[in-house]
């Protein structure tokens, strides 16, 4: 089982130290109840679709509402092992690693909104999918939105935050920044390897939650030797984002925003100005959450997609 070593933990300190979020996020974390995330077991499965290898899970009542969770990133599926049990007891559910992310196949080209839109929409397609209430942390966002907004679709409602898309001023962290503007940088975070990013991103983007062995072990696995592709999603990072936030104002489905109040990679701010833009929606913030807010509150996270789901998005 792979874990993160003193080589990936020695790595993640220097980015931390050079990340100016990052004294702030500490002071959160220690004053805040942490727990380590239990080990639930998500049915895993690998299936061809549109000529690509994806891993999904799927559980749940077949004749309920259909969730379907999209990955975040440098995690994969298992990030949400903590709200897995109480939503596929409420709904189907299916959780899919993205093209290019978790353990589903992918490169380079993968690494966009517009790109990522285009395989949900082969994704949906082949696995025929309908009425889907469509779920996108993180890179997740930003594929959701494309989706909708560049393919005839078949959501009924979506849920998105912590990623590309909102209008107004783009607040990033320092980190981030510094990869969408400098080849360098993306290229010494690749060179890195896939611990140095994971072990970061959970201690910069996380209040609450501690990954468990199960979870460092996937995330390990599905990143090894990936990190100099997957990195490339920031390319042109400010670009890609404003493609998307100039055309959200168009997506006419009732939308939940949610967004952790500590997220200090995409600031709250963010999460009202998508909110004001987006003509049928609703803002939640989740309080003591960071980047990664359906981890660091997953009982909460799973309450407000079961009752969205059920009443609030009607």
């Amino acid at each position: 089982m792979k874990k993160l070593n003193f080589y990936d933990q020695l790595n993640a300190a220097t980015l931390l130290l050079a990340s100016p979020e990052w004294r702030k996020v500490k002071a959160a974390r220690q004053s805040a109840v942490s727990f380590e995330v239990p080990d639930v077991t998500i049915p895993t499965e690998f299936r061809t679709i549109a000529g690509r290898n994806i891993r999904l899970a799927e559980a749940g009542p077949v004749d309920a509402p259909l969730v379907v969770l999209l990955s975040p990133f440098p995690e994969s599926i298992l990030s949400f092992a903590g709200s897995w049990k109480a939503l596929t007891e409420k709904h189907r559910v299916i959780a899919i690693d993205l093209p290019g992310f978790g353990a589903s196949e992918g490169d380079r080209s993968d690494m966009s909104p517009n790109a990522q839109g285009a395989h949900l929409d082969a994704i949906f397609d082949e696995l025929d999918l309908h009425d889907i209430h469509l779920v996108g942390p993180d890179v997740g966002m930003g594929a959701a939105l494309a989706y909708v907004l560049n393919h005839k679709h078949r959501v009924t409602s979506l849920t998105v935050g912590h990623g590309v898309g909102a209008p107004g001023p783009f607040k990033l962290a320092f980190m981030i920044n510094m990869m969408a503007k400098f080849g360098f940088m993306r290229f010494t975070t690749g060179l890195l390897g896939a611990g140095p990013l994971i072990a970061f991103s959970s201690k910069l983007g996380s209040i609450r939650h501690r990954a468990n062995a199960k979870q460092i072990d996937d995330y390990k696995q599905s990143y090894s030797g990936r990190a100099p592709e997957v990195v490339y999603w920031f390319k042109d990072f400010r670009s890609k984002a404003a493609e998307l936030a100039g055309r959200v104002k168009e997506i006419d489905i009732p939308t939940l925003v949610f967004w952790g109040e500590l997220d200090v990679l995409f600031d709250p701010t963010n999460a009202e100005y998508l909110d004001t833009a987006l003509p049928q929606s609703k803002l939640q913030i989740l309080p003591e959450a960071g980047h990664l807010a359906w981890a660091d509150q997953p009982e909460l996270f799973a309450n407000m997609i079961i009752d969205w789901v059920e009443t609030t998005h009607k």
